[in-house]
């Protein structure tokens, strides 16, 4: 499989209103979709520090307990469609949304039980755009559901709700900022820290980026993300900014969790 360092999406649909605004992009390739999974997404699905294994099996000073350390390392969960799509957008928003942005530590490391999260949203990090660098707190819905929008999109736990959340409620904030802090004490990311907070605690609060992210495997509807756009811009104000993308991809969620386990 040929390696794959970008999406290479076209963009299928653009809107704005008030301080949101959203697109939808249309990976078409379905040979490069999968040297992206492989290649880039899997790292941060199945990440483990190189020395682990190795280490591991060296504290193994019996023949049992070198066939129990095998068992252990192969004591893997098979990762579900929605945790690659929060790697995917991880990625995506890395590498092909056009922006510069930094994500302190692979979350995978942080997750110490199996479908463990970070508390109160999906992505943290830090969005660079030139001298100015803000927090960008996002969500992640994956859905191969064929009406649009998708029901990811509503409700209390549906995408909109939990953006307007990490973009109001302080608690959710603060834990988030906590969590960083532990993360960023050293550098490029503690340069990235202070700017960003600075930034944050100078506007009470409201200079954020919030990102929404829709993963999907149908063709692309405008529909998915425009309501709820308009909606979260009557919300959230200037200088907070809205973004929401949908990835439009072909092959299907259903199948992406044997795609990583084919990965060389």
């Amino acid at each position: 499989m040929t390696s794959a360092s970008a999406l290479a999406s076209t963009i299928s649909y653009q809107g704005q209103h008030g301080s949101a605004c959203w697109e939808g992009r249309h990976v078409a390739d379905a040979k490069r979709f999968v040297g992206f999974v492989r290649d880039v997404v899997r790292p941060r699905v199945v990440d483990e520090p190189a020395s682990f294994e190795p280490d591991l099996r060296g504290l193994a000073t019996t023949g049992m307990a070198t066939e129990f350390v095998e068992r252990v390392l192969k004591a893997v969960p098979e990762p579900e469609g929605w945790e690659v799509g929060e790697a995917l957008a991880e990625c995506a928003l890395k590498q092909d949304s056009g922006r510069e942005v930094h994500w302190p530590w692979n979350t995978v490391r942080d997750r110490r039980t199996p479908r463990a999260s970070l508390p109160g949203t999906d992505l943290v990090g830090f969005c660079r755009q030139g001298e100015t660098v803000l927090l960008l707190f996002g969500e992640v819905k994956t859905s191969s559901e064929a009406t649009a929008p998708p029901n990811v999109m509503y409700g209390g736990s549906g995408m909109a709700w939990q953006l307007e959340e990490s973009a109001k409620r302080l608690d959710i904030q603060r834990s988030l900022l906590q969590w960083l802090h532990a993360r960023c004490l050293g550098e490029p990311y503690r340069e990235l820290y202070e700017k960003a907070v600075s930034r944050y605690l100078g506007s009470e609060g409201k200079d954020l980026l919030i990102v929404g992210v829709l993963i999907r495997d149908t063709q692309p509807n405008e529909v998915d993300l425009q309501s709820r756009g308009k909606a979260l811009s009557g919300k959230l104000g200037a200088p907070t900014r809205v973004e929401l993308i949908a990835w439009y991809l072909p092959v299907p969620i259903a199948q992406w969790p044997q795609l990583l386990q084919e990965a060389p």
